[in-house]
């Protein structure tokens, strides 16, 4: 599949109704999901792997990976309504995936490769820390997107857990109105993504 024909097709995924401020959702860009989807598959992360998608929200990676080939996907979610929609987006696009509704720090099976866009840790700070962690635990390989202010605090945890970035690349993330305490009707958001691999040593 080429990229842009993911892109038009992750551009379908059904967004949130009633995003939780709490729970930090805010909606995956289509460009930014399928850049890193594609990055996944072109790499071999993705077709035939067996995958984690840590707080799937609506299910944009979840999809993604689906057609893209992953052999079998978690769908990892803490909110029903979230997972409600992820439902919808599965059945809409023809695809399988075994949502866990659970907290991410109770998933424990191995896997090959996690994908994540934790919370950024604006309304709780190092909200995404217990994401990282534990995709370090279970997985072979991490894609993840995190503030980009936190970027030497979070490759400094990479790093000390034996870890190794092999590439990294920041975005603008676009936050439209989402919630009372937002000021603007958009909000660009600088986020970093990280590609990451065990240390070899």
């Amino acid at each position: 599949m080429k990229k842009k024909k993911l892109e038009i097709l992750m551009e379908g995924v059904e967004n949130y109704k009633n995003p939780k401020a709490s729970l930090e959702q805010y909606f995956t860009p289509a460009t930014i999901a399928s850049d890193i989807m594609f990055l996944a598959y072109s790499l071999g992360d993705i077709e035939g792997k067996i995958l984690a998608d840590f707080g799937a929200g609506t299910g944009i990676f979840t999809i993604g990976a689906c057609l893209l080939g992953a052999r079998k996907i978690f769908s990892v979610e803490i909110d029903v309504g979230a997972i409600e929609i992820l439902k919808k987006n599965l059945e809409k696009y023809k695809c399988s995936a075994e949502i866990l509704n659970m907290n991410v720090e109770e998933f424990n099976s191995e896997v090959d490769t996690v994908v994540q866009n934790p919370p950024f840790g604006a309304q709780n700070r190092h909200a995404d820390l217990p994401f990282l962690e534990k995709a370090m635990q279970v997985a072979n390989v991490i894609y993840t997107l995190h503030n980009a202010n936190t970027s030497e605090f979070i490759e400094r945890k990479i790093f000390q857990n034996g870890w190794e970035i092999t590439h990294r690349k920041f975005y603008d993330f676009s936050i439209p109105y989402m919630y009372g305490f937002h000021r603007k009707e958009e909000v660009r958001r600088r986020v970093v993504f990280y590609r990451i691999v065990r240390r070899r040593f």
